[in-house]
């Protein structure tokens, strides 16, 4: 029991209360330092990163030579304009796939549709098709506004069946029955 009340004299925070700890401050040198820190780690990695991409291309390069240097002549022509057509088809595919991105903002447009569809529509990959599946889509969009305005036009009908039109009060009536007399 002396024990227990000694701890609690030596000990400033008893179990279960904790002081509030005051915000840390730095100073601007402090800051900059640590950015400073902070941005070399960020080079350094990057700088490793670039080091590792250059030697795998180098590598690359050694090999592809190395292999080539093995060929034939004829066998070297061959291999290089095999290159140079998948390159030639990479470009194209590429050229391609902007012009039917292009095509499909286009179309659109002229529809009166949001351009955000483009890249979804574009991965369909037939010019046909997405015309198609615009079509589709101005379609639906309009007969579903039509639909909400239709709902929003629709008025309710009497409840007791009776119009305010009907009858005496009906002002039409009242002309009508004086050319009538006549």
């Amino acid at each position: 029991m002396a024990e227990d009340s000694k701890n609690q004299a030596t000990d400033p925070e008893p179990e279960g209360k904790q002081t509030p700890q005051e915000p840390t401050t730095y100073s601007q040198a402090q800051l900059d330092s640590e950015a400073d820190k902070r941005a070399a780690k960020a080079l350094d990695t990057a700088k490793a990163k670039w080091q590792v991409e250059q030697a795998k291309a180098l590598e690359d390069a050694k090999s592809e030579g190395a292999r080539l240097a093995k060929m034939t002549e004829d066998e070297k022509t061959k291999e290089i304009e095999k290159q140079r057509q998948a390159e030639l088809d990479k470009r194209e595919a590429e050229l391609n796939q902007r012009e039917l991105s292009t095509s499909t903002k286009s179309l659109l447009v002229d529809k009166g549709l949001p351009t955000d569809f483009a890249g979804s529509l574009v991965a369909l990959g037939d010019a046909e098709k997405i015309k198609m599946a615009v079509e589709n889509i101005q379609k639906t969009i309009q007969e579903t506004v039509n639909k909400q305005v239709e709902a929003k036009l629709q008025t309710d009908p009497p409840k007791n069946g009776a119009s305010a039109l009907d009858g005496t009060d009906d002002p039409f009536n009242k002309i009508m029955a004086q050319y009538k007399k006549k």
